[in-house]
């Protein structure tokens, strides 16, 4: 090599061992050999270190490489699929594609390492889930958002923890578009809990209504926290606008109509508030 490498060279050289490891996108076992993986790590290295370097340019590059990956590998196996069949191609391109990543940001691991944290930019591994995910969301956002909050919801109503639908989320989480999943997560929530609010002020005494919202309250914190991975204390906030806020309105619509005893209903109240809050701020995810 001179002792410049332009950026045309370089980047030549390196979005080759890009396409190469994309290939696992197509389960194939093609991988850069030992040679070929130092060769793109020397030339990323020297891009990044010497006197005019490349890093933003290779940054960029990096992630504009790997939407289009995205667009041509991954956006296809995922068209004509919904719900359950489109969640399972999700996981597995997702899968893939982790394995994809590890493998190329180990030729970025210098800029990884130095100029990424230097400025404070998103980490190579989250602007690669951004590269996922904002594809996804922008071509299949209504089938991408059905799939992961129907098995949000069969969780709620008792079906066993999918281990790969946090897998899923983590990368969401990661990424830009972990807004518009937060977004769509809540206002599904609301929509769930206003439904079941019908059914409970029917069904449940005031105290054990009350007693679920309680309940309701404690299993959404840990529930959002967990698959938006934020702290319990940011979730309750959150839960309280989409769990609490429509249930109590439910609460306060019955007694009025009912003409039930004002006194009564605010003793009953507090009394399972005070319980509440206490339970709910002292939430951890152990």
């Amino acid at each position: 090599m001179n002792s410049h490498l332009s950026f045309e060279e370089g980047w030549k050289v390196l979005e080759q061992g890009i396409l190469k490891c994309s290939k696992i996108l197509e389960c194939t076992s093609i991988r850069p050999t030992v040679n070929e993986y130092m060769n793109y790590y020397d030339c990323a290295y020297k891009m990044a270190v010497q006197k005019q370097h490349y890093c933003q340019e290779m940054y960029n590059g990096f992630r504009m490489t790997l939407a289009e990956c995205v667009r041509t590998m991954v956006l296809p196996h995922l068209m004509h699929k919904q719900n359950d069949s489109f969640f399972r191609e999700l996981v597995k391109m997702w899968s893939n594609y982790c394995i994809m990543i590890r493998c190329v940001t180990g030729f970025f691991n210098y800029l990884d390492r130095c100029f990424v944290e230097q400025y404070k930019l998103p980490s190579l591994s989250d602007a690669a889930a951004t590269a996922f995910f904002g594809p996804v969301f922008s071509y299949f956002n209504d089938e991408a958002r059905t799939a992961l909050l129907t098995l949000i919801q069969r969780e709620r109503d008792g079906s066993m923890m999918d281990s790969s639908l946090h897998d899923v989320m983590h990368g969401i989480c990661c990424s830009e578009v972990k807004s518009i999943m937060q977004n769509a997560f809540l206002d599904e929530t609301y929509g769930y809990y206003s439904m079941r609010s019908s059914e409970w002020i029917r069904h449940y005494s005031l105290p054990d209504y009350l007693a679920k919202v309680e309940e309701s309250m404690e299993t959404e914190t840990k529930r959002l926290a967990y698959y938006l991975e934020i702290s319990s204390g940011d979730s309750y906030p959150l839960c309280l606008q989409a769990v609490n806020a429509p249930l109590m309105e439910t609460y306060v619509n019955y007694v009025t109509e009912q003409q039930i005893s004002g006194q009564l209903m605010l003793e009953t109240y507090k009394t399972v508030e005070e319980e509440l809050l206490g339970r709910c701020r002292s939430l951890t995810l152990g």
